[in-house]
């Protein structure tokens, strides 16, 4: 069947022909579908650049964001930084407070004790000149005023020192303070660029969504386009056999327009209608033997596959099926098969051929099975196979004909035993045996027409008509099989050469010969001559 319209330029199966899931069997045009596919795989590789070049963009774009944040991180530590040399500096601020506060107070104590001193120097000055004091007590206040004022003078020096640590730490402060300023308007700037970097990013990425989303597109329409293309390729869905074609070469096909009849027959659908008595004991599964009455060697195992679970109105019937495989295309459609379809549960179960089982006065069913003959312990009566009237006990000779007794039970170690049996289903060449056998006994299939209880049988090959071969004869006698005739009686199997002798002969075996009276080398009869007759 036709999936896109065109023109059909080329057939390459014939009805008859056996094609294989894939196979080509038709062409159609395909200038205008080769057209749209290239303008398909074009636009797509133009959707795949595009979409490369948005790829590269993001990939840019991450970049600068990366490098963004690394300046932002920098200058969030020079901030951190500055603000610890800021916290530094005013620390320092308050230590050189505290000192010059200590050094003026040094100051204010050593101008106090210098004043104190110089007073009293002017004192004992004045009292050194109105010879109220000594000389000495005067030097010493004079020292005392000395060392006053030198220590006035050092803590002097020290306020000084003080002052001049305060306007430095006042100096460090301000600058730390700059430098901090400077770096926290230097974070703010490398924020603002890493959100800007972030948005180029945002922008970057949306652009390339939406690059991958028309090479996308583009992909689908070139993949329609290629499996539109490869519509003007008409291939087989399945394997089978191709029974007719519906359209030539030349013509304009649509979508939905039939060019083959295709038919499956690797595996086939078999149906049969069964009464409705028999459908309750068919199941899903349930063994089918497919045979042909066209071709008596074909024969297919099967089981079943479905049961319609609805009767037929007029025939009563239900249909069931089985799928099978059709090996050769032995089966074909609309072909007439015979099902036999077992019933039941699946079991095992002892069948054999319609023809051996009997059926006794009564109507009732036996078979002849083979069973050992049981002769150890069991005595025997000897008798001769011409006089039967004649028994003993004990092997020897026959007192009438003088031949050697044999056994009178004679046999081989086999024995025909009849067995009643209970029947079951049948297909009409085979039956079941419910009861009366068991597997492994051996079943008597042929000449068992005129067999009594007990009559000694031997296995042959049978053939079309009879068997291919005739068993030994049961219970001969083993002397007759086995004893050849001496040198010493001078017999033959052949005659003798015309010498006018007389001949003698057996009864029994009259082509054993002899020149001379004696017994019979196979069956022990004394030998006769020939009643008026010499060989010449």
């Amino acid at each position: 069947m036709a999936r896109t319209e065109g023109w059909l330029v080329e057939v390459r199966a014939y009805p008859g022909d056996h094609v294989q899931a894939g196979q080509l069997l038709a062409k159609l045009d395909t200038r205008e579908r080769s057209a749209r596919l290239q303008e398909a795989q074009e636009g797509a590789a133009v959707a795949f650049y595009e979409r490369e070049a948005m790829q590269t963009a993001v990939r840019q774009a991450q970049e600068e964001l990366r490098q963004m944040q690394r300046q932002r991180d920098a200058a969030e530590a020079m901030v951190q930084k500055a603000q610890q040399e800021l916290i530094s500096a005013q620390q320092e601020m308050e230590i050189a407070r505290t000192e010059r506060e200590e050094m003026a107070a040094e100051v204010d104590a050593a101008r106090t004790n210098h004043a104190y001193w110089q007073a009293e120097d002017t004192r004992a000055e004045r009292l050194l000149r109105a010879g109220a004091i000594s000389l000495e007590e005067r030097q010493r206040t004079q020292a005392e005023a000395a060392r006053a004022l030198a220590e006035l003078n050092q803590a002097q020096l020290r306020l000084n020192k003080a002052d001049l640590r305060i306007k430095q730490a006042h100096a460090l402060v301000q600058s730390a303070q700059a430098q901090y300023l400077q770096a926290q308007r230097e974070a703010q700037a490398m924020q603002a660029g890493v959100q800007r970097a972030q948005a180029a990013l945002d922008t970057a990425r949306a652009q390339w969504k939406r690059a991958a989303a028309m090479h996308r597109q583009a992909n689908a329409v070139k993949q329609a386009e290629t499996i539109v293309f490869g519509y003007t390729r008409i291939t087989a869905p399945v394997s089978g056999v191709l029974t007719e074609r519906l359209v030539s070469p030349g013509t304009l096909v649509m979508p939905g327009t039939a060019l083959f009849r295709l038919q499956t027959i690797d595996r086939v659908r078999l149906q049969v209608n069964v009464a409705e008595t028999d459908v309750a004991d068919i199941r899903k599964g349930s063994p089918v033997i497919v045979t042909l009455p066209s071709d008596p060697t074909f024969r297919l195992n099967a089981r079943v596959t479905s049961l319609f679970y609805a009767a037929n109105p007029e025939s009563r019937t239900v249909t069931v099926e089985a799928v099978v495989s059709n090996p050769g295309y032995r089966l074909l459609p609309g072909q007439y098969v015979v099902m036999e379809i077992a019933k039941g549960a699946a079991r095992r179960t002892i069948t054999v051929p319609l023809s051996v089982v009997r059926r006794d006065e009564k109507g009732k069913p036996f078979v002849w099975v083979v069973q050992p003959q049981k002769l150890e312990g069991k005595k025997i009566t000897y008798t001769c196979v011409m006089h039967p009237e004649v028994q003993s006990d004990k092997p020897g000779k026959c007192p009438k004909c003088g031949m050697n007794l044999v056994p009178k039970e004679r046999g081989g170690k086999f024995a025909a035993h009849r067995v009643n049996v209970v029947l079951g289903d049948s297909d009409g060449r085979r039956v079941e045996v419910r009861a009366g056998i068991h597997e492994g006994d051996e079943v008597i299939y042929r000449g068992h027409e005129y067999l009594k209880e007990g009559d000694p049988v031997s296995p042959v090959e049978w053939g079309v008509e009879a068997p291919i071969r005739l068993p030994e004869p049961a219970g001969e006698m083993h002397e007759m099989q086995h004893q050849r005739p001496s040198a010493k009686q001078g017999t033959s199997e052949a005659p003798l050469p015309a010498n006018g002798k007389t001949v003698y002969t057996c009864s029994m075996h009259p082509e054993v010969c002899s020149d001379k009276p004696g017994d019979c080398p196979k069956c022990g009869m004394k030998l006769e001559p020939l009643q008026g007759e010499h060989l010449h």
